[in-house]
């Protein structure tokens, strides 16, 4: 092929201008392009000016995407500049490089491209290159796409936790409830390490209405500290979780009593009682129904259960507020001590349940974010590198397809 055709491949095919090409060489499976940079770029990277003097020279080798089946490189003749006018002194900046890496942009966006579809690790032995490059290329890629996040639409967001590892270390999630976006994630569920956060929200998400949460202490306190003006609602999820806990506290200690009698009554029933009961399929409501006609308390406690699921059924606010009143009295008169305790918990929270009403929002959203998110640790069994991590999580809603085993 004659050196023309050869040139004409590297400026057309490979997005490579500004070079000279020297000679083409193969080499055991490698194709490698010897150039020299044009006369054009000899200038100063601070002013532009071409008053310069080359103070160093080296040969840089930058990888290419692949030329068939041949691993592509481009060596390039760089020169250090010591600039007349402005004395400054810097290597010359190549129009096709990417910094310090050692590869063409072309190369770095087809790297991006096979993330998308696949793992890190994926990627670098399809290319033969070190995962941790692969790794690099993309934190920095992430960093530089979330550098600013625009806060100032946000309306309704929620706020969760999820376990990153074991031994109670948690991480904190804040999303955009409208988009699935996640907008902030940071390790830990103390008030002094999502205060900066609510801060931040509080100059500029002037739009922000409500936030969805658990009925974690944490969260309320510091959200009514900084964010007085934004109304807290209680997720639906977790206030049926606090019932269920309720509901096998007390499954629990009367399976108790019956084995003290010499009975075993209600084994292997655990997710029978905890589930929905329109969930439960014909045996399931069958064998329920007979736990139910031995364990009168269990029987009252599961039906209050099934009934609080209508709060959020309710037609109006007014309408919640009665039923509310009514089931927190019904609750405490029962002397089932696990459902009192539960529903004066209710009760202390109902300002909260009850902004349901003026907002119909809920966690749904960064539930279905947290099945993500268990994807994303499992696929890579944990991550060293936390602040990957949370560009990652930003990056998640992105993340619709990709090739696995």
């Amino acid at each position: 092929m004659s050196t023309s055709k050869i040139h004409k491949i590297l400026h057309t095919g490979f997005g490579i201008k500004d070079v000279i090409l020297k000679s083409f060489d193969l080499l055991e499976g490698q194709a490698i392009f010897r150039c020299k940079l044009k006369k054009s770029l000899r200038r100063c990277s601070c002013c532009r000016s071409q008053n310069v003097e080359i103070k160093e020279t080296k040969v840089r080798t930058l990888r290419m995407v692949a030329l068939g089946a041949l691993k592509t490189f481009l060596e390039i003749t760089v020169h250090k500049y010591r600039c007349r006018d402005c004395k400054t002194c810097a290597w010359v900046n190549l129009p096709f490089a990417l910094g310090k890496f050692p590869m063409t942009r072309t190369f770095v966006n087809y790297i991006l491209s096979l993330i998308r579809l696949g793992t890190v690790q994926g990627v670098a032995i399809f290319l033969d290159l070190n995962w941790k490059s692969v790794k690099n290329i993309h934190k920095d890629f992430l960093a530089t796409k979330y550098k600013k996040i625009n806060y100032r639409d946000l309306v309704y967001i929620s706020v969760d936790e999820f376990a990153i590892r074991k031994g109670h270390k948690y991480m904190t999630v804040f999303t955009d409830i409208r988009t699935g976006r996640v907008i902030y994630a940071i390790e830990g569920r103390t008030v002094d390490i999502i205060e900066p956060f609510l801060q931040k929200l509080a100059l500029k998400a002037r739009k922000l209405k409500a936030i969805a949460m658990d009925l974690s202490p944490t969260y309320i306190a510091a959200v009514e500290k900084h964010l007085p003006g934004v109304d807290i609602v209680f997720d639906r999820f977790h206030v049926v979780k606090l019932l269920n806990e309720a509901l096998d506290e007390l499954r629990r200690k009367e399976r108790q009593k019956y084995i003290d009698q010499g009975q075993d009554v209600g084994k292997g029933d655990r997710f029978l009682v905890l589930r929905n009961f329109s969930d439960l399929d014909d045996h399931g409501k069958t064998r329920l129904q007979k736990l139910f006609e031995i364990n009168k308390s269990l029987a009252k406690a599961h039906a209050m259960k099934e009934q609080f699921r209508l709060f959020w059924d309710m037609r109006t606010k007014d309408e919640a507020i009665s039923f509310l009143i009514h089931w927190v009295i019904q609750a405490v008169e029962s002397h089932i001590a696990p459902l009192a305790r539960a529903a004066k918990t209710i009760l202390r929270h109902s300002d909260g349940l009850l902004s349901f009403f003026d907002h119909q929002i809920s966690n749904g959203k960064a539930e279905g974010i947290n099945n993500k998110i268990k994807v994303l640790k499992r696929k890579a069994y944990g991550y060293r590198d936390m602040e990957y991590f949370k560009l990652l999580l930003l990056d998640l809603h992105e993340k619709t397809q990709e090739f696995v085993g």
